[in-house]
């Protein structure tokens, strides 16, 4: 009986085995060039733009919470001096 069980999940593996290598084509560590340019896969190349780019949408996100905080803040004090 288990052995009935160990032969089909053995099957089972085996099938899910095959359907990874079909999902995941190369074998290496790293990515082949056109599955980089086609899924848009991080490469590991710095570049210098991209940091930029990075940083320039990090600080607008942060002006913006900054100034929702600020706005927060003050519809804190109008609801307090109606409140009074």
């Amino acid at each position: 009986m288990y052995k009935i069980f160990f032969n089909v999940r053995c099957f089972l593996w085996s099938i899910a085995a095959e359907i990874e290598y079909k999902l995941y084509p190369w074998k290496s560590k790293e990515p082949p060039s056109w599955a980089i340019s086609r899924y848009n896969i991080d490469h590991g190349i710095v570049d210098e733009y991209e940091n930029n780019m990075y940083f320039g949408w990090i600080k607008s996100l942060e002006d913006k919470m900054s100034g929702i905080d600020d706005r927060l803040e003050h519809l804190k004090n109008e609801v307090d001096e109606i409140k009074k």
